[in-house]
């Protein structure tokens, strides 16, 4: 398989440097632009599979540069970086056809997260795209364990990181388990994201890892759970 070709456009030159040092750490080949102008005619030169696009740049709106990358380049995904996250400019920007909507100031690892998830992970193992999300949850634990039976499991604190029609990855203080049933209640209001997810649902916990005081699980929502809100 040939290397993914990623751009990152960004007129603030240690945004696109730390970007492109994490895009090569995930062994992409990254390319950089500050403005609108260089991004098109890199955009003219080469083939993109991925473009991060700051909202914001000297001489072009990264949503309306959007449509003119995907006229030249309709298979290049893009995802807008912006340091607004409001309501309303992530609506746009995703109704406009982005991927992927990464609120300033960010981790950093959650590049590398974002791009692989689009490149790699989607077309290898995932029928439907994912998207990464900060949504606060609530959920309860079904038919616990003998040994569960000590902590109260009807109200646990979680936040959903990462969400598709099919389900959603959870950070959780309490450890999740593989194979457990849980009941989820979603507060998304303000993030798009949330029509994705019911307010209320069951699911299947179909992974688990451990951390340091917070654990990651992917949950998958259970047939009989409506996919939507």
């Amino acid at each position: 398989m040939s290397q993914k070709k990623v751009l990152v456009v960004d007129d603030d030159n240690l945004v696109c440097w730390a970007l492109r040092k994490e895009l090569v750490h995930h062994r992409l080949d990254a390319s950089i632009a500050g403005s609108g102008e260089e991004c098109l005619s890199a955009i003219l030169e080469n083939r993109f599979d991925l473009v991060f696009l700051d909202i914001h740049l000297p001489d072009a709106n990264g949503i309306d540069l959007m449509k003119s990358i995907r006229e030249i380049s309709p298979a290049a995904r893009v995802v807008i970086i912006s340091g607004d996250g409001n309501f309303q400019g992530k609506e746009r920007a995703l109704s406009e056809g982005a991927a992927q909507f990464l609120e300033k100031p960010f981790d950093i690892s959650q590049v590398g997260r974002i791009a692989e998830s689009i490149l790699l992970e989607f077309p290898r193992r995932r029928k439907h795209p994912r998207y990464l999300c900060s949504i606060p949850l609530r959920l309860s634990i079904l038919a616990p364990s003998p040994e569960e039976a000590q902590f109260d499991l009807e109200s646990l604190n979680g936040t959903i990181n990462d969400v598709g029609p099919e389900g959603l990855c959870v950070n959780t203080e309490y450890p999740l388990q593989e194979g457990q049933g849980v009941r989820l209640r979603v507060d998304g209001a303000g993030d798009p994201f949330s029509k994705m997810i019911p307010r209320e649902a069951t699911a299947e916990v179909v992974w688990a890892v451990a951390g340091d005081g917070i654990s990651t699980a992917g949950l998958r929502f259970l047939a009989e759970a409506p996919l939507f809100s």
